[in-house]
């Protein structure tokens, strides 16, 4: 009789596993979409990826099935947002290093690099401002001594809280929060930090109320207005050059 072979329980992180639900790219396409931070219709998702909306749901089965996204029903209407902001972090990471590599294809359309070159602008990292502007925003916090680096992070000084708290956005630092008041978060298109964290969607909140920047229909790409150019430049001292205003998407 053969000897049966009894395996110890594993305890190690399954990284194949995660990565597997990552390797398909209608699943891919789908979680680029939701790195927005807001809910999405199935079906959106399903355009958005180039696939039926049946298959967009199997697939969704096993992003679910892996913790990273969350599907809820909003009336009639299942919605699907992303698990955690550890999660568009997780994403953000892989995006970098996947930007660090070999350089990007050419874009297939016009329209493909209009939509490349808007996203390098600005856009949300799940709930904070990335790209061209998410970066200038942070250079300026650190340039004005609002934020300081710390080992490989961001630590906020009292004048951003209290801006903030100015603005309607009163945040504390509490220790028994799940997510950091500031957290470094390595920007793909930049290969810089940019700031994440509390305080980074507090100002994307504050940004779009005050309509210094506009999401632009589809994407996850900010508009920057004019009304936002001089609000980041007034408020924050943020101001961009003129070569990267004029390929960023402006209003």
């Amino acid at each position: 009789m053969a000897r049966r072979v009894h395996q110890a329980p594993r305890i190690d992180p399954d990284i194949a596993r995660i990565a597997g639900a990552l390797a398909d790219p209608s699943r891919a396409a789908m979680m680029d979409a939701l790195l927005d931070g807001r809910a999405h219709p199935i079906g959106a998702l399903a355009r958005h990826a180039g696939i039926t909306a049946g298959t967009a749901s199997g697939h969704l089965r096993r992003l679910t099935d892996d913790q990273l996204v969350v599907v809820a029903r909003d009336g009639r209407e299942r919605r699907v947002r992303l698990a955690s902001p550890r999660v568009a972090a997780l994403l953000e990471s892989i995006a970098a290093l996947a930007a660090g590599g070999a350089a990007p294809a050419p874009a297939a359309t016009s329209a493909a690099a209009t939509r490349a070159r808007e996203l390098r602008f600005a856009r949300t990292c799940y709930d904070h401002l990335a790209g061209v502007v998410g970066v200038g925003v942070t250079r300026a916090l650190l340039d004005r001594g609002w934020l300081r680096a710390h080992d490989d992070t961001f630590v906020a000084a009292p004048a951003l809280l209290a801006w903030l708290a100015d603005h309607g956005h009163a945040l504390t630092d509490e220790p028994r929060s799940r997510r950091p008041l500031a957290r470094a978060c390595l920007d793909w298109s930049e290969r810089t930090p940019h700031l994440a964290g509390r305080i980074g969607a507090a100002i994307v909140e504050l940004a779009i109320a005050k309509q210094w920047v506009v999401r632009i229909r589809g994407s996850r790409a900010l508009r920057l207005t004019s009304r936002g150019r001089a609000g980041f430049a007034g408020e924050l001292a943020a101001t961009f050059t003129a070569a990267a205003l004029s390929t960023g998407a402006l209003w």
